[in-house]
């Protein structure tokens, strides 16, 4: 879980050679997250323990800069049927809000609650962070194919 948090978080600090080589490298960490989801433990945290803040604006600030070529996307609910209203997704706030998540999970293990860790983890990709993420990904798709 911690490794796969760590590179997703690197994308946001580095910038490969080429356009494609980056989105392809993003896709890849974003799946691998989806994939550490599984394995980890649907437990419940073994002491109450605070989610630490972290500021949203420096991590939106580096998504923006890592991936400048990403932008306002179509999004729609699944399962609300064919008379909704197409809303926007923004893929550099999708990409903000998974790192968001993500880093208070990191200060979790840090900190010593490691429980605490896969429980925000799981409950975050059921709840947030992973629509973000499998909403970005189809964005992604579409962009690069």
């Amino acid at each position: 879980m911690v490794s796969a948090i760590n590179a997703y978080l690197a994308f946001l600090k580095e910038e490969p050679e080429s356009e494609i080589q980056r989105l392809a490298n993003l896709c890849e960490a974003l799946d691998c997250l989806v994939v550490e989801y599984h394995p980890v433990p649907d437990i419940e945290p073994d002491t109450v323990v605070a989610s630490p803040s972290v500021p949203y604006e420096p991590l939106a600030a580096r998504a923006s800069a890592s991936f400048p070529e990403l932008g306002l996307y179509a999004v729609v609910d699944p399962i609300q049927g064919m008379d909704q209203e197409v809303m926007l997704g923004d893929a550099i706030d999708d990409l903000a809000d998974i790192a968001l998540d993500l880093s208070s999970v990191l200060l979790l293990v840090e900190n010593g609650a490691v429980n605490g860790a896969m429980w925000e983890f799981r409950f975050g990709y059921q709840t947030h962070w992973g629509a973000h993420l499998h909403q970005l990904r189809g964005y992604l798709h579409s962009v690069m194919y």
